[in-house]
Order: structure tokens, then sequence, then C-alpha cells
């Protein structure tokens, strides 16, 4: 993994970048051009980017988002994008909203690289496959810096509720992803992480509220960069950032677990907007994307595990092969995440409470 960081930003949507031709590959078949794609921050290799482009003849236009719940009242709006990376809790709700187009899987030849395992699971929120083809797999867990909690005599993590513990008080970071914060006290209670019930989300809210006090601050992409940097010593996170943290940081002084509660899993998939204005090339931007070489260089590019049968798995959970440093204590009690429709302004509401506590 060269590195793992989406950019954090202030509006919905910003420009990435457009990348220049840089590199060779296959023979140029005669596409021109652009593919607008809407993506996750640095969420994809730029040699990839730069191979696609050499060989299609196609530029990339990317732009990039930090939550899935900034996307769709973007293109509700009307803006036009390609192709577009989302979670499957989102491609549900996308789907419901008839904003994406169907697959025609004829012309993704290269989805027989895809696990079957991983389209099945996406299959939940995707039935039959339809709209999407997975990118990218992770996990929501505790990581923490072990030194630091020796330091504040705070024994290691085991469940969710010990993310309530008053004594992490100036080494707490939480989520500011609403979804994400809310994993953290729905498991805690044994509740859905894809509750719809009023009544469970506010009991999560009042959790939240009563542990703001020693929370230092809520945030996503920055929280990886805290515990590297040693500002923060402990904080609910993705496994993909975590590898961050352990490959650009050491491997000795940190622990990554998934609680004994359980807790979520989420695909990222590629899906085609019904406005999408450039279907070609949409299509040949998937299938390539579904490349062994290509999925290899996005997943030591990224750093989540990849769902391409092909691609040897060497970054994915690097944790893992260091003794001490990964413990799973789940029993496989994981929750895909789902669409929860309206519920959803529960959850925004409770957020907007415990933001003003």
């Amino acid at each position: 993994m060269k590195r793992l960081f989406k950019k954090s930003i202030s509006v919905v949507l910003v420009v990435l970048c457009v990348f220049n031709l840089l590199s060779c590959g296959m023979k140029n078949e005669g596409f021109s051009g652009e593919v607008k794609i809407l993506n996750f921050g640095d969420y994809m290799s730029e040699e990839a980017i730069s191979i696609f482009e050499k060989e299609t003849g196609l530029k990339v236009i990317q732009d990039v988002f930090e939550a899935n719940e900034e996307v769709i009242p973007v293109i509700e709006s009307g803006a036009k994008y390609d192709v577009i990376c989302i979670s499957d809790y989102c491609i549900e709700r996308m789907i419901s909203k008839d904003l994406l187009l169907p697959i025609d899987k004829s012309k993704i030849p290269n989805i027989v690289n895809i696990n079957k395992d991983k389209l099945k699971l996406l299959s939940v929120c995707d039935p039959d496959n339809a709209h999407a083809v997975p990118y990218f797999c992770g996990t929501m867990g505790i990581f923490f810096n072990k030194n630091k909690l020796d330091a504040i005599n705070v024994p290691y993590p085991k469940k969710w509720s010990d993310l309530f513990n008053p004594n992490l008080k100036g080494e707490l970071l939480m989520q500011s992803s609403i979804r994400d914060l809310y994993t953290a006290a729905l498991k805690m209670h044994n509740f859905s992480v894809n509750s719809t019930s009023k009544e469970e989300i506010d009991i999560c809210t009042e959790d939240f509220i009563n542990q703001k006090p020693y929370v230092m601050g809520y945030m996503t992409d920055q929280i990886k960069e805290k515990m590297l940097s040693g500002e923060a010593g402990i904080a609910p996170l993705t496994s993909g950032d975590v590898q961050y943290v352990y490959l650009e940081g050491g491997k000795d002084d940190y622990c990554f677990i998934i609680p004994e509660e359980g807790t979520q899993i989420f695909i990222d998939a590629w899906c085609i907007l019904k406005n999408a204005e450039n279907l070609e090339g949409a299509y040949k931007f998937i299938d390539y994307m579904c490349r062994e070489d290509v999925a290899k260089l996005n997943a030591e590019y990224v750093g989540y595990e990849t769902v391409n049968d092909k691609t040897p798995d060497e970054d994915f959970l690097y944790m893992k092969q260091i003794e001490g440093a990964y413990i799973d204590y789940s029993n496989g009690n994981l929750e895909l995440e789902r669409d929860v429709a309206d519920a959803i302004k529960y959850y925004s509401d409770g957020f907007n409470r415990i933001k003003a506590s």
C-alpha cells in the first residue's frame, strides 16, 4: 500500500485531478473523450488511471467525496457522471430512487474475477447483482495505541462499551460519519447496525451525549493521522485506515480488534449512473478495474481487502501477520450495512443533538 487518505472537503464535491497519460499497456482501442468518475478520495491508484488512459485514449475526470450521504443529493441535483463508486447501503438507496443503470454484464468480461461470495453478499443490497460490481470490502473495529493506554492504566478494549470509559479522556476520537459512529452504540446494545427504530437510535444518542465530555473530537479521515502522530490513543476505525497506520508507523505500538458484540462490514462497488453520457467508456472502465493486474495496483495503493480472486492480497490485514496486533472477538457476528430509508433522519437528528450538547 502506498498510502490511504480520503481527502477531507468542506463542500460536497471537489475536483481531485485530471491525470496525464504516463504509462504504456495494451494497444489503444480507438476510444476517445472522457470518462467522468465520482469516487471516494484517493481510492484508486494513479498508475492504474494512467495505464487506462494510455490503453483506451479516454481521459479520466475524477471528482471526490468523503461520505456516502453526500452523493445522492448531488446526483439528484442533476450532476452528471458516468461511473460512481459507492457503498452497499447507498447503492440500495440509489436503486430505490432509480438513479442507477442496470449493468449489462456481457460488457464486463473480467467480472469473472470477482469473488462469488462478495457478489452474493452485495446482492442483499443489489438483487441479482444487477447494478453494481464490487471493488473493495472492509470492516469497522477499535484501533488503539497500546503504549498510550498503558500510560493511563486503561485495559485494552474487547467490547464497544470500552469506548465509553471516562478514563479515555484526552485519548479518544470518534467517527463523524453518522452510520459509522452509531455502529459502536448499536452493537453495544446488541441492536442491528441497520436499526430503523427511533427508540433504539435515541438510546444510542444518549450514550454519545454522555460520552462527549471525554471525546477529543469527531472526524473521519483525520483519525488515522492523529493516531499515527500520537495525538490520540484510541478510536473506531476501518480496516484499510488501520493498515495505513501499521505500514507508516510501525507494527509494535498498535492493535486492531473486532469487538465481541460484532460490527459492520461493507462493500464498495462501481455503478453506472442512469444519466451517464459515455456508456461505452463506463463499461470499459469498470471491466478494466476488474482486471487482475489493475486490482493488484489498487489493492497495494488503497489497503482495503480486494474482491478480486486472482489478486494476491498481501497488504490486506497486514496486522494479522503480527503477533498481538489483530484480535477478532466477534465470532462472526458481522452485518452488512443496509439502507435505513427514512430512518436516516433519526440518525441525523441524533448526531445534531450530540454536536449541540
